[in-house]
């Protein structure tokens, strides 16, 4: 039997081999590197999205003041505020 084929059969599939894991290789730096961009986006959305927050819960604290002193000013002057006492919020 002649085994001549056997040494260019072993020489295509070793290039057929690095080929296909250099493929793999580029798709999977691909992929890497798109979920690195979608994972910083998503940490960049989180920090406005905390800073908004924070925008947000300060803005309702002084207005939440502000109703306080006008609710007592109110009082001190013997003014029934209505409603007698401040509504409470349902969505806690």
């Amino acid at each position: 039997m002649d085994l001549q084929w056997l040494a260019p059969l072993g020489g295509f599939l070793g290039v057929l081999g690095g080929g296909i894991a250099w493929l793999i290789n580029r798709a999977d730096k691909k992929r890497e590197s798109r979920e690195a961009a979608v994972i910083q986006t998503l940490k960049d959305r989180i920090e406005e999205l905390k800073a908004q927050l924070s925008r947000v819960t300060r803005r309702l604290n002084q207005r939440t003041r502000a109703g306080d002193r006008w609710r007592e000013q109110l009082v001190a002057h013997d003014i029934k505020p209505d409603p007698d006492a401040w509504p409470e919020d349902d969505d806690e």
